[in-house]
């Protein structure tokens, strides 16, 4: 429970502190938000917001994760393949929400990248979550996922499969990024 909280206030303290340096660097080099000139007058006054405040919240989680093993709060061996897997998948997750940013920055217009770019960029980061997060196994054989259904534990006479896993991983990590992506309106 410690290591969590110490974790958790790594990367708040990260997160808090780097998101105002970020913002000042990227209104200094322009990275700003664009604003479609047909839109309502009041969201004129956003245009010039700096973009890529993903860069900050995926800076705070590993700083806090890695900070949280490097500084000895951690019981156990070391960063766990879980917990880098998870990682991973966020980080390539935020690679697919830099590029829209950046596309929409260097292009100078408020459309990034189209919807099927985006779903086959969150299709790859979730395979490769997928397919690795089965492929990693323990000294005891356990991976850090399972195949069954689970909850609280697996229920053996459901199972997934390798196959309908990795598309499972797939409708969860496409139904949250656009669910999140929705909400933006």
């Amino acid at each position: 429970m410690i290591q969590i909280l110490f974790a958790g206030g790594i990367s708040l303290a990260v997160a808090i502190l780097l998101t105002p340096v970020l913002i000042r660097v990227f209104s200094r080099q322009g990275f700003g938000q664009e604003i479609r000139v047909e839109g309502p007058q009041s969201h004129q006054k956003k245009r010039g917001t700096p973009s890529m405040g993903g860069v900050a919240i995926v800076v705070a989680l590993w700083a806090g994760y890695l900070g949280a093993h490097l500084l000895g709060w951690n019981s156990g061996p070391g960063p766990s393949a879980s917990g880098l897997l998870v990682l991973g998948l966020a980080t390539s997750l935020a690679i697919v929400g830099f590029l829209d940013d950046f596309i929409k920055i260097r292009k100078h217009r408020n459309l990034g990248l189209n919807k099927t770019a985006k779903s086959i960029g969150q299709f790859l980061a979730a395979i490769l979550f997928g397919v690795l997060v089965l492929g990693f196994r323990n000294d005891s054989g356990y991976t850090p996922a399972s195949q069954h259904l689970s909850y609280v534990r697996d229920i053996d006479a459901i199972s997934l499969g390798a196959a309908g896993f990795v598309i499972f991983c797939w409708l969860v990590v496409a139904a949250w990024s656009n669910a999140v992506n929705f909400t933006d309106g």
